[in-house]
């Protein structure tokens, strides 16, 4: 096949860049010291796992030890059918996933024809010639493979095959993708990354092409129980990549794809990354800084919005607790314990707003929105209501049945219930409907107001300001919903004073 010019390298910088590629390999790989047949054996069976085998043969790609979410990518990419892995930048999921994931599978002979394929014909080429290079040039690979990555007739940058079998091929959005065969095998392997920019998101024309693109030109070609993954930064809410990690099954109302998107933050409290290694606390701290709040959301956190936002940043309203105290208002505090509610990893919600009547204002008192177990929601609820009392309105949904369990074992160990009011609502799409509804006249008119450095409020304000953004928690948004529609309907809740002692409420 032909190799192609590239639309955005000139020949010599396309030159330098492959020869940047060898000189990396030269630099940092060096031959296995004092090897045996016996070392070689316990070394192959040892990398049977993708990361183990990218830091023995590719050190150079495993400079800092790897993340949990580095082990989680390979799996995912496993799994048959379309997937989505919305990864932060600076991770390494190109590094991880599309390069070193796909030369582990060619030397371990488990697939037959791998499709690289992203914008253009030339991106994806430099993801392939990577992977040549590699076969080519890293005597580690050479030592204990050689057999299986040597050289065949079939031997360019973007269209190789080696002689274990596998054929390797990058394609640009704009190639031919239908009725690719490599002799009896149909693509059993499609990676796919860097599919979209900025300049492609502007256009819902060509994010449409794109989606359809996906849905038709790459699986159409993929054999049925295989694998076609798609890498990706979540830097736009109307992105192809969040549109189709949202999609649902139209029978069951289940994700459509298998997706996972990552924060380069997993616990703010706590001070955690998702890569410790590479991105401690303090660094991406800085990087934040560096880069603006704004751009350090899109690009590290998968946190995007339009600039149509129902509650854009700018407008959000805060008050001082000064201003609250001896004022009478009316409490609700409401819990939203997410859909999974026995796992510890998902986010769940306890917010309390209190209304001023006189005022018709509704202040933000505490916010409490974590990762944390159902036992530990309970406790924070129980908290909540014993500062500022009123009724308590929780989401049922799906949960019914475990749910008034769990309620009923703690208030036995606690001694007494709380004033719960369960609801049940509909759908995604009508709960987001639900908090635009009743909170965006609100937010605009500024008559929701939060308060500074107080318990989670800041994330809750982050949560209303993405919350269009399909990969974004909206617990804290969907708990307010309910304390602020509650608390409007005044069903069953009484005035009480909030006292001056009130006024160092703090979580």
């Amino acid at each position: 096949m032909a190799m192609r010019k590239t639309q955005n390298m000139t020949e010599r910088q396309y030159d330098d860049y492959v020869a940047g590629l060898r000189k990396l390999i030269a630099d940092s790989v060096s031959p296995f010291e004092n090897d045996t047949p016996a070392k070689k054996r316990e070394r192959i069976e040892r990398c049977n796992d993708p990361l183990e085998f990218i830091k023995t043969y590719m050190p150079h790609y495993a400079r800092t030890d790897f993340a949990p979410c580095h082990a989680e990518w390979c799996e995912i990419a496993d799994q048959p059918g379309l997937n989505f892995i919305g990864a932060p930048r600076d991770h390494a999921k190109t590094t991880i996933v599309t390069v070193g994931l796909r030369i582990y599978r060619i030397c371990k002979q488990l697939r037959k024809y791998i499709m690289l394929g992203s914008n253009i014909h030339d991106q994806a080429k430099r993801f392939t010639v990577k992977i040549k290079v590699e076969l080519e040039d890293n005597p580690r690979l050479r030592h204990d493979y050689g057999d299986i990555i040597a050289k065949t007739r079939t031997w360019s940058d973007d269209f190789f095959m080696t002689k274990g079998g596998t054929l390797v091929e990058a394609l640009g959005r704009g190639d031919q993708w239908r009725g690719k065969s490599h002799g009896p095998y149909r693509p059993d392997d499609i990676g796919l990354d860097d599919l979209e920019d900025n300049s492609t998101v502007k256009s819902p024309t060509v994010t449409k092409a794109i989606v359809e693109f996906i849905q038709g030109e790459v699986l159409g070609c993929l054999e049925g129980d295989c694998s076609a993954t798609m890498v990706g930064n979540v830097f736009h809410a109307k992105s192809a990549i969040s549109q189709m990690i949202a999609m649902e099954d139209e029978e069951t109302g289940l994700p459509l794809y298998n997706s996972k998107v990552y924060d380069a933050i997993v616990d703010e409290e706590r001070q955690i990354t998702l890569w410790p290694a590479r991105w401690p606390w303090d660094k991406l701290m800085r990087k934040m800084k560096l880069v603006t709040k704004r751009i350090f959301n899109k690009e590290y956190r998968n946190k995007s919005t339009e600039e149509d936002s129902p509650f854009p940043e700018d407008t959000a309203t805060y008050f001082d607790r000064v201003q609250v105290i001896e004022r009478p208002l009316i409490f609700a505090t409401a819990v939203d314990p997410s859909a999974t509610a026995t796992e510890k990893s998902d986010f769940r919600a306890v917010v309390t707003w209190g209304f001023d009547r006189e005022s018709m204002i509704f202040r933000c008192m505490h916010a409490w929105i974590k990762r944390r177990s159902i036992g530990e929601m309970f406790a924070a609820a129980y908290a909540q209501n014993e500062q500022y009392p009123g009724r308590c309105p929780i989401e049922e949904n799906m949960l019914k049945d475990f749910l008034h369990e769990a309620i009923q074992n703690y208030a036995r160990e606690v001694g007494h219930y709380l004033p719960w009011a369960p609801l049940h609502h509909g759908s995604q799409a009508n709960k987001i409907a639900r908090i635009v509804g009743t909170c965006e006249y609100l937010w605009e008119h500024k008559k929701m107001q939060f308060e500074r450095r107080h318990s989670d409020q800041k994330t809750l304000v982050d949560q209303f300001v993405y919350i269009n953004n399909n990969t974004v928690n909206d617990d804290g948004p969907d708990a307010s919903e309910m304390a602020i529609s509650f608390l409007q309907k005044g069903s069953g809740i009484r005035v009480v004073d909030c006292y001056p002692e009130f006024a160092e409420a703090r979580a």
